[in-house]
């Protein structure tokens, strides 16, 4: 399909592809301990129920409502694959002591982490940026951004060797301002840089922050203009969790983009550090 947005590769994709599927045996997560946070719905649960098909060892989902997190549970469990165990925390991931907790508990019980999806995220308030409120503004960074350096904090001392962290953000934190939407990008943007400083201070780690699709969820009142599945963005972590996908390492990358062609041109974008990064343009990083 050809590019909607603009796009690094010249295949773009707004459905899973066999490339990314989670069963094929390159991607498998056997072995592996998977935190996905705002795992329950949306694209949070294409991720949950992704690694589970690729049969990660665990699979926990955290967030704040129990039951939104049991039927999450249940829906991640038939979907999986024989021998993974699927968990969750109850946790708002707002406070920090809380979320320290939730994160050591998983550890305790099923071992060092060996993967986390920081997704949990709100729209916020939308508007001008005339109309913001500042009590508007900081309660989306606190959904958006803390919630993202608590659990950054709390995973740290329970990473495993060589773990990966994913983040999902969205493409309003790098491209051109979209006026009137509010809140959203501003907080996006901040956690995107908050990424960029973890990946800095911690090299040992894989830090990928991605747009992981549009696709119609809670967070946009179901649009039906959104043409992604949540599925794409789902495989596309697994892949980005696996082997294949380590030169992006400290990337910024979109779901909809070929991960094949992103494979052939791993050479060019391990040689240019500013692909794939957000710079001022004719400024060397």
């Amino acid at each position: 399909m050809a590019p909607s947005f603009p796009s690094f590769t010249k295949i773009w994709h707004s459905k899973p592809y066999p490339y990314i599927d989670p069963t094929r045996p390159e991607l498998s997560a056997k072995g592996r301990n998977v935190v996905v946070t705002g795992g329950a719905t949306g694209i949070g649960l294409a991720i949950s129920v992704a690694f589970a098909k690729a049969g990660a060892k665990s699979v926990v989902i955290m967030g704040r409502r129990a039951e939104k997190l049991e039927e999450g549970k249940k829906t991640i469990t038939a979907a999986g694959a024989a021998g993974t165990t699927v968990s969750y925390k109850v946790v708002d991931l707002v406070k920090k002591e809380d979320t320290v907790a939730a994160f050591n508990a998983v550890a305790q019980e099923f071992g060092k982490i060996d993967v986390l999806i920081a997704n949990a995220s709100v729209f916020g308030q939308g508007g001008m940026i005339a109309d913001l409120t500042a009590e508007g503004l900081m309660s989306t960074v606190e959904l958006n951004a803390v919630t993202v350096l608590h659990s950054l904090q709390a995973f740290l001392p329970n990473a495993a060797k060589g773990a990966v962290l994913i983040h999902s953000n969205t493409s309003m934190a790098h491209t051109a301002p979209w006026p009137g939407a509010g809140t959203y990008p501003l907080s996006k943007a901040l956690a995107l840089k908050l990424m960029d400083y973890a990946a800095a201070e911690h090299p040992d780690l894989r830090i990928i922050s991605t747009h992981p699709c549009w696709a119609p969820t809670d967070l946009n009142g179901h649009t039906a203009a959104a043409p992604d599945s949540p599925d794409l963005a789902g495989h596309t972590f697994v892949w980005l969790a696996s082997p294949e996908a380590d030169f992006l390492k400290g990337k910024f990358v979109w779901s909809n983009w070929d991960a094949e062609e992103l494979v052939a041109r791993k050479e060019e974008i391990l040689a240019d550090k500013s692909l794939l990064t957000w710079m001022v343009n004719g400024v060397p990083a």
